[in-house]
């Protein structure tokens, strides 16, 4: 049985939320930490995660005193959209990644029935307000980025952190990746290409990893209740655009998944028994996560 040792986890989400979550962040980092990986990033649909990442970093910091707890945040309506000032201070924090909208993008409803929602109850937003909140977009009406989207992309880049792309729809991100790539930032990552939003075909894939993009395949989206990807599609795909512009993530913390380590760990294996380099795993699980990280 394959070892997660060294392993990192980009993308996870943690108690408490509006949505059912499986753990807090302090319980996810140990047991990420005991599993022997080397670090996380902690993500909210709703808020910044400064806080519940200080509070997990405390968690192991006696007993694994080396794992790394990173800091998000998701441009949502928990900050106000698309806001650069919210940016400004998560990234002034520590926060390592940004991501665009996700659940209140545009894309995002289209593919869902609604902003919010995941179109069950378990994940959906309960709210008492009278009107809806908008939809996002990081496009004006002429098909441009917006002054806004720009600037979020700006501090990243000024930050030298990660900007992942959320529930954008397609033809956003190739705005937003070269709009990113023409200011000279490097870490651009595609947020599960293989969900329903984006839902992005292997030569879209491959033209985004051309122009230095990363794809971030998701373990979760190969599990029952999420399931839009077989194993098969996740070896042509990583094929297609070869372990150098792949990592692997859980989006795990959902109760009706595996805990995010072992989402992580069964795709893994799966992977590995069907013929995929063990060097190859290496990449989309460490040496590829330390790279965006800046840890190198």
């Amino acid at each position: 049985m394959l070892k997660l040792d060294g392993y990192f986890d980009l993308h996870l989400h943690s108690a408490p939320a509006p949505f059912v979550r499986i753990a807090d962040s302090a319980d996810i980092a140990k047991w990420c930490a005991n599993a022997g990986m080397a670090g996380i990033v902690i993500k909210s649909h709703f808020e910044s995660t400064v806080s519940k990442t200080h509070h997990a970093r405390l968690a192991v910091a006696e007993s694994h005193p080396d794992f790394k707890v990173f800091s998000s945040i998701a441009l949502n309506r928990g900050v106000g959209g698309i806001n650069p000032a919210a940016v400004d201070l998560a990234l002034q924090q520590g926060a390592k990644v940004v991501w665009l909208p996700t659940l209140d993008a545009a894309a995002h409803a289209a593919a869902f029935g609604a902003g919010g929602t995941y179109g069950f109850k378990a994940m959906t937003i309960p709210s008492r307000r009278k009107t809806e909140y908008p939809l996002l977009s990081t496009l004006d009406e002429s098909g441009r980025l917006t002054l806004e989207t720009k600037e979020v992309i700006d501090l990243v880049n000024d930050y030298g952190a990660i900007l992942g792309t959320g529930h954008i729809s397609k033809r956003e991100i190739f705005a937003v990746a070269e709009y990113a790539f023409g200011i000279g930032l490097n870490r651009v990552v595609i947020t599960h290409p293989e969900l329903a939003t984006p839902n992005l075909d292997v030569a879209a894939m491959v033209e985004l990893a051309r122009m230095g993009a990363t794809m971030e395949f998701c373990a979760v989206n190969l599990f029952p209740k999420f399931h839009c990807l077989s194993l098969k599609g996740l070896l042509d795909a990583l094929e297609a655009v070869t372990p150098d512009r792949a990592i692997l993530s859980s989006d795990g913390g959902q109760p009706f998944n595996p805990p995010p380590h072992e989402c992580i760990r069964v795709v893994v294996q799966s992977l590995f028994d069907s013929g995929f380099p063990i060097e190859s795993i290496d990449k989309i699980c460490r040496t590829n996560q330390r790279a965006l990280l800046g840890l190198e």
